[in-house]
């Protein structure tokens, strides 16, 4: 252990941040700059650029390629487990550092009162235009100009004309906001690691300057286990690094470890005065889980058009997330092509959405198909659905020990979300195929 985390280990910090992916590095780097005193503790550490491999499966080689490393465990409504090695990032920047760097804002809608078929959630205690200073400083931070004159400069041409076709049939597609620079050698790091650092993950934007400051330091391959608390306040932090159990303190204690990770930490942290887990006395801690729905569409042009472009991922089509009176979900580019092999696989889905599950049936039906249309009007592009997931209360995060990662997870897919997303489809295709 270095001298400079041996005094980490004994100082009181103003601030002590779990995780280091867009939450806690960007809050992390903005104390900082108020003069506050921040330890960043992260399971990870920093990953070789180009790294990036998510089929591995080992704890070892996921933690080098920047993936969590132990799978999750998925409770079924029958109690049936099974385990999945999830897309969630663990080191400098976490996710941050594979993702495709869209940044978009949520909608004003999405802070009022919502009625599910499950319960009615409360409007947030603040509205969208209190937060709106907020989103304009991240934007600026992270590098979004929602005036960009130089947008359609950097379209393809098949973009520019998808577009014009969007906007004659009554659609308003927007500028999709994407944290890159975009400069003459941007190769576009789309759901990969940059080695470039234009993408502005968290760890290129915010961890790696915060550490500048003589203010900041960061455990890295730090495995946080249990926040120790009274009734107001947490005490210590409970961790091992390189291999010895430590205990760190800190005024204030940012928990930014995900939506998985961060309510099993509370609940590991039950004691006396928090019977059912830390900050937990209204027993919703690691309920309402939700995901995003995610669907991929795939469109063709009448004619082949030059898709060569400096931005790919470069349209958002926000015109159904509330349609008449429903709130479906938004669609945008993933600046990406599909050729024969990846054109089967989408009709072989849309197929078994219809009630067709057999294997080598689906196969020979979607084989022919799929050559003629790539050979006749070229690769399609790809576009992804995203459909916001309901809270649902018996969606939840649970411990159990047996587990690899320590917890289980239930979730279903509600006949709600399925219809949804079924509604966005057939509306998008009313309107793109006029």
């Amino acid at each position: 252990m270095t001298n400079a985390a041996e005094r980490s280990l004994s100082q009181v910090w103003d601030v002590i941040i779990v995780g280091t992916g867009m939450g806690g590095a960007t809050v992390g780097y903005a104390l900082a700059q108020k003069k506050l005193s921040v330890l960043f503790l992260e399971k990870g550490g920093i990953v070789a650029t180009g790294q990036n491999e998510n089929t591995v499966n080992t704890p070892a080689s996921r933690i080098q390629n920047g993936w969590w490393p132990q799978p999750f465990s998925q409770t079924n409504p029958e109690g049936r487990h099974k385990q999945i090695y999830a897309a969630i990032g663990c080191g400098f920047g976490g996710s941050s550092m594979h993702y495709a760097a869209a940044l978009e804002r949520m909608p004003a809608t999405d802070f009022d009162a919502l009625q599910t078929t499950h319960q009615l959630v409360p409007c947030w205690p603040i509205s969208y235009k209190d937060f709106s200073p907020y989103y304009e400083a991240a934007e600026k931070l992270y590098g979004i100009n929602n005036a960009d004159d130089s947008y359609h400069l950097r379209l393809s041409e098949w973009d520019q004309a998808l577009i014009t076709t969007m906007r004659s049939a009554g659609l308003k597609p927007e500028q999709l906001n994407i944290g890159m620079k975009y400069d003459k050698e941007c190769t576009e790091c789309i759901s990969k690691i940059c080695h470039r650092g234009c993408k502005a993950d968290s760890h290129t934007t915010c961890l790696k300057k915060a550490l500048q400051l003589n203010n900041c330091f960061l455990l890295d391959f730090c495995d946080v286990e249990k926040l120790e608390a009274d009734q107001h306040e947490v005490k210590l932090i409970h961790a091992t690094y390189q291999g010895q159990s430590i205990k760190l303190r800190g005024n204030i204690v940012v928990l930014s470890a995900g939506a998985l990770h961060s309510p099993q930490l509370l609940l590991k942290s039950a004691n006396a005065y928090w019977p059912n887990g830390l900050a937990n006395a209204s027993n919703q801690v690691g309920r309402n889980l939700m995901f995003h729905g995610y669907e991929i569409y795939a469109i063709w042009a009448p004619k082949r058009f030059n898709k060569i472009g400096l931005q790919k991922k470069s349209i958002s089509i926000r015109d159904f997330y509330l349609y008449a009176g429903c709130r479906l979900g938004y669609i945008q580019s993933m600046g990406l092509s599909a050729g024969p092999g990846d054109i089967a696989i989408f009709i072989k889905n849309r197929l078994r959405y219809s009630g067709i599950h057999h294997e080598l049936l689906l196969s020979i039906i979607a084989k022919i198909p799929s050559y003629l249309i790539a050979r006749f009007l070229g690769e399609a592009s790809i576009f992804a659905a995203l459909i916001e997931d309901d809270p649902n209360p018996d969606n939840q995060i649970k411990l159990n020990v047996k587990e690899p990662n320590g917890a289980t997870f239930s979730y279903t897919i509600t006949d709600d979300l399925r219809e949804r997303a079924n509604t966005l489809y057939r509306t998008f295709i009313k309107y793109i195929g006029k």
